[in-house]
């Protein structure tokens, strides 16, 4: 077996750790920071299969969704659960597309069902809004994004073959015919046969050379979480906006929609909304692609959320605790994300988007196969 490096502490390096050192490689994984603080950790800890464009990206989500149900057994600290999802119609536009959406030729696959109102309520009894029905999906799950990375790291940690290197920057990486070797700003070396850099939206430094004509681009996010909430939604949440926003619905009568929103048209808005172990909701979100990105976080993005859950609940919207940005890579080219060996076993893994929480598990396993 081999030594192997990874670079980024983030969910797809640690999923590259993970998967291997499930295969018997010694593993060394680095991260910046004396813990991950980026994307991995400012999102909904969502597993979306629901959204996920047809055909080879559908395929690579549901093996990974399988993965995740594997991974939340035998982790168990992630606070994985397969939750499923409701998107929520409330105007009979928005009910069209869910009908047509249970008619598409891979919806069993999905797990999507259409629910009406009442069957909606019945299920979810919070919901006490108003709105004309739910597309549910059995195959969506989510995990605890603040217990996620420190639950697998403490699983990761019981293994002799597996280390965890903290604070080392990579500014440098050489190779020779014994292998790759990056180096620290301090002059610390960490020597592998094999490298895997997952830097998330980090593009610069040391990778600028190799991704300055890459297509990718930073997205910009603003996302927040609810004061706890009185009652349990068991459920995902997503509004008819994000039927805009997954290019599941793309091929269907999105152009019979009512205007959007104008907040959410200028901010490119969905709402995605799961409940947290502790009773609030994490809730979002805004998109923004044109650096460079403003500092300050807006405040109508959160009053136009809390309009819309205030419609699917009934009564106003929660009232919003803690408000956050966060930015992703995202790939603009027609791959599901970007791979690029740029020496012999070098290689970036990066521009998930967001998708990178939902596929982290199987992209690491592709890259598993490709050394192999």
């Amino acid at each position: 077996m081999s030594k192997v490096t990874v670079v980024g502490g983030g969910i797809i390096g640690t999923m590259h750790a993970y998967l291997a050192l499930g295969a018997g490689h010694e593993v060394v994984q680095i991260e910046r920071d004396p813990i991950a603080q980026s994307a991995s950790v400012r999102n909904f800890g969502l597993v979306w299969v629901s959204g996920r464009a047809a055909g080879a990206e559908l395929e690579l989500a549901l093996r990974a969704r399988e993965l995740w149900g594997e991974i939340g057994i035998g982790v168990g600290t992630i606070g994985f659960r397969a939750n499923g999802s409701l998107t929520i119609a409330r105007n009979n536009e928005e009910l069209g597309i869910l009908e047509e959406a249970v008619s598409m030729p891979d919806s069993k696959s999905r797990g999507f069902e259409l629910l009406t109102a009442e069957e909606t309520l019945k299920l979810e009894p919070a919901l006490a809004g108003n709105y004309l029905g739910a597309l549910h999906c059995f195959k969506d799950a989510a995990v605890e994004p603040q217990l996620l990375l420190a639950g697998l790291r403490e699983f990761l940690l019981e293994n002799s073959k597996y280390q965890w290197l903290p604070n080392f920057e990579v500014v440098d990486i050489s190779t020779t015919e014994s292998g790759h070797h990056l180096h620290d700003i301090s002059g610390q070396k960490v020597s592998a046969d094999l490298t895997v850099i997952c830097a998330g939206a980090n593009h610069l430094g040391f990778l600028t050379e190799h991704l300055q004509s890459a297509p990718l681009r930073r997205v910009y996010l603003q996302m927040g979480a609810t004061t706890p909430l009185p009652f349990k939604i068991a459920h995902s949440i997503a509004d008819g906006d994000s039927l805009r926003y997954y290019p599941a619905f793309k091929n269907l009568s999105l152009a019979n929609l009512p205007p959007q929103n104008d907040i959410a048209r200028r901010h490119h808005m969905q709402l995605l909304a799961v409940q947290r172990f502790d009773g609030s909701m994490t809730i979002g979100d805004t998109h923004e692609y044109d650096e460079p990105f403003g500092h300050e976080l807006a405040e109508e993005p959160y009053e136009h959320l809390r309009g819309v859950m205030g419609a699917i609940f009934g009564g106003q919207g929660p009232a919003i605790a803690k408000r956050w940005d966060g930015i992703y890579s995202q790939t603009t080219g027609p791959e599901i994300y970007y791979r690029r060996e740029i020496a012999s076993g070098l290689t970036v893994v990066t521009g998930g988007g967001g998708r990178g929480n939902t596929l982290a598990p199987a992209i690491a396993e592709e890259t598993l196969s490709k050394w192999k």
